[in-house]
């Protein structure tokens, strides 16, 4: 290898550590597979070769995470991050994210593996990118950023992300796109998104930037969503804003802000507090929540609140 100028991966697998590291093994898996790891190193070291990476990997989530956090303190030399046979490509995805979304946020990786049940290994490709997106460390692809389903949803909101999911995969720029259920808080929710969807009562609005572009009917929201994109780039990664379908979009999300104005919100009930607060300062000498002075944290009264007597508490 050296010879050939090739780099090498040294790989440690819990299924098959040295036989002298079985006792350590049943005391600390994590020690046992870092040990065989650094016995890995120094014959590399000996044989005067460095051009490798070192893989640690095991089928359970926090070893493999607390394995490589203890080697990355021993060794300066490359990581390569995967949970082995991770499992299908709904299990498999949920601990590899888990799993090597945690190292890599703590700054430990330089390459990864998805391993996933699947004859088709581009779906492996796949998770490790979402992974790489959803920490900032690789921007190709849009992102899409979807609401959880609640009692406001008007529409088939599955269907609608499932669409858009698709359809955003003949893109390759790292355009935020949103997709939210609700007009009531949702463009506020995803205001940073480059492009957005969001309905109520049979119709709809796009945006960008949390300012309304159209109102159109629900069925035509996905359409119209990359009618807009592709406005977007042919005039140069320019919105196009036409002034009187954005004032009318506009005045609708106001119009269903309006018709809502008794739900407690997030940004409703932020804003109350900040209220109660300052009126609690103003009547006390204090300094206003807004300046750098002393201030305490003050939170409505649960008499406020349409849900007085029913919140959920840990006891």
């Amino acid at each position: 290898a050296k010879a050939a100028g090739t780099p090498m991966r040294i790989g440690v697998n819990s299924g098959s550590l040295p036989k002298h590291l079985h006792e350590l093994e049943r005391e600390s898996s994590v020690e046992a597979l870092v040990a065989a790891a650094v016995e890995f190193v120094e014959l590399m070291e000996r044989l005067d070769f460095d051009d490798f990476k070192v893989s640690i990997k095991s089928t359970s989530v926090p070893n493999t995470i607390a394995s490589n956090r203890l080697l990355a303190q021993k060794i300066d030399y490359p990581l390569h991050l995967g949970i082995t046979e991770a499992g299908t490509k709904w299990t498999g995805s949920l601990k590899s994210a888990v799993g090597l979304g945690t190292l890599l946020a703590d700054g430990i990786g330089d390459t990864i593996r998805i391993s996933l049940s699947t004859f088709h290994a581009e779906e492996e490709v796949k998770v490790a990118w979402e992974i790489l997106k959803a920490l900032k460390l690789r921007e190709r692809g849009p992102v899409l950023i979807a609401c959880p389903t609640c009692g406001r949803l008007q529409f088939d909101m599955d269907a609608v992300v499932t669409e858009v999911e698709q359809r955003l995969e003949a893109y390759d720029d790292p355009i935020e796109v949103a997709v939210l259920g609700c007009a009531v808080n949702g463009v506020g929710e995803a205001s940073h998104a480059d492009f957005g969807i969001t309905g109520a009562k049979n119709q709809g609005v796009v945006y960008s930037k949390g300012e309304a572009l159209r109102k159109v009917p629900q069925d035509q929201l996905v359409e119209v969503l990359f009618e807009e994109i592709d406005k977007y780039y042919a005039a140069g990664k320019r919105v196009v804003r036409d002034e009187r379908e954005a004032a009318e979009g506009a005045a609708f999300l106001q119009e269903i802000e309006e018709e809502n104005a008794g739900e407690l919100t997030p940004e409703r009930i932020a804003a109350m507090e900040a209220a109660a607060a300052s009126g609690e300062a103003l009547q006390n000498g204090l300094s206003l929540p807004m300046s750098k002075g002393p201030r305490k944290r003050v939170t409505l009264d649960e008499s406020e609140s349409p849900t007085a007597g029913r919140r959920f508490s840990r006891s």
